[in-house]
């Protein structure tokens, strides 16, 4: 996670630098652009699902997502997710069906003059549905699958073991 947030630093200050004067907009989606309250459920199991309240029609992305324990009838917020992020509902779930992977995906205008220019970035977060916690952020091996014994797997590298937090 600290990894990814030096890596906005990083870039925000690229896009200082490279813009010169120009002015970084705080508003991550264009002035007309609209999230809607929008509460969009995707089911993970007979014990969880996951609730998206918001949707950008512009971005095409839904924000603020929370887990649902469907036996307890309680949503819960991630702990450690970004929640100014958003991402589509392509959820990777793991065989356990204890895992998630969700996008977590940051768009925004930078602004030039009178010109507006979006950037994007494309990270991805590894929850563990029972502790309702992020347990691995990732942004280069978000093209991973999971394996049989819950093992985020990239290029045929282990970047995340599921299977160490269930013995603990």
């Amino acid at each position: 996670m600290k990894v990814n947030m030096l890596f906005a630093s990083i870039a925000l200050c690229l896009a200082i630098h490279c813009f010169g004067g120009s002015k970084i907009s705080s508003d991550t989606q264009p002035q007309k652009s609209v999230i809607q309250s929008k509460d969009t459920v995707v089911n993970v199991s007979e014990r969880f699902a996951i609730l998206y309240k918001k949707y950008d029609k512009d971005f095409k992305l839904w924000y603020n997502p929370y887990i649902i324990r469907l036996k307890e009838r309680d949503t819960v917020k991630i702990a450690e997710f970004s929640y100014e992020n958003g991402g589509e509902l392509d959820l990777r779930i793991s065989p356990s069906k204890r895992f998630v992977v969700l996008d977590n995906i940051i768009k925004g205008y930078v602004e030039d003059g009178d010109e507006k220019i979006l950037h994007e970035n494309y990270l991805c977060d590894i929850i563990d549905l029972e502790q309702s916690i992020v347990v691995g952020s990732m942004q280069t091996h978000c093209g991973g699958e999971w394996d049989e014994d819950d093992r985020w797997v990239d290029g045929g590298e282990i970047i995340f073991d599921g299977s160490l937090l269930k013995k603990k």
